[in-house]
């Protein structure tokens, strides 16, 4: 037998055994199909009234019927749907998002305060209130020279424009630590 007779044999054996794997996948899969299916009892016999046998009315043609809604316009924004409505109805959002602007009532999702509730207390300075408008308190103006106020650092943090802590001076940041002296060599 030459090599090429044997390349031809081998390659028509490849294609069998491709050939018997398909048709073997494909008897597996359908087998595993019908062992999945419900046995389908026989259909009741038809009742001898044939008033009682009459076929249901034809399903009308076309489409089904949507019903309309009731709100054509519901959930397009308050400027219509479109391009130009979504980009106006964003700018306002954006421009006031919640909605304290719009005629002097109480915005949604907030509550109104109960009767007899009285003036909120004030908030600190720089504060501004969401739901108790006039509840702001003024910032005052920085005495000149004075560090920024805020609470006091925890232990162990340094402020960055106060003195470096101890030891800052021996590790300058962004240089390696100094390498040790040799040790000293005694003389004999």
């Amino acid at each position: 037998m030459t090599e090429a007779h044997r390349a031809t044999l081998a390659r028509a054996g490849a294609k069998l055994a491709i050939a018997s794997l398909t048709v073997f996948g494909a008897v597996v899969a359908t087998a595993g199909q019908a062992a999945a299916d419900p046995v389908v009892p026989d259909p009741a016999p038809a009742p001898s009234d044939p008033a009682l046998a009459a076929p249901p009315p034809p399903a009308p043609m076309g489409p089904p019927q949507v019903p309309e809604i009731a709100n054509p316009v519901y959930g397009s924004g308050q400027y219509g749907s479109g391009p130009i409505g979504t980009l106006r109805d964003l700018w306002h959002q954006a421009h006031d998002p919640y909605g304290f602007q719009g005629g002097g009532a109480t915005p949604e999702g907030f509550v109104a305060p109960p009767p007899g509730a009285g003036a909120p207390p004030p908030l600190p300075p720089g504060y501004v209130s969401m739901n108790a408008p006039g509840s702001e308190t003024p910032a005052a103006a920085p005495e000149p020279g004075a560090a920024p106020a805020g609470p006091p650092l925890p232990a162990g943090y340094y402020p960055l424009d106060g003195p470096p802590p101890p030891g800052y001076e021996y590790n300058t940041p962004g240089q390696p630590p100094a390498a040790p002296a040799p040790p000293a060599v005694p003389t004999p």
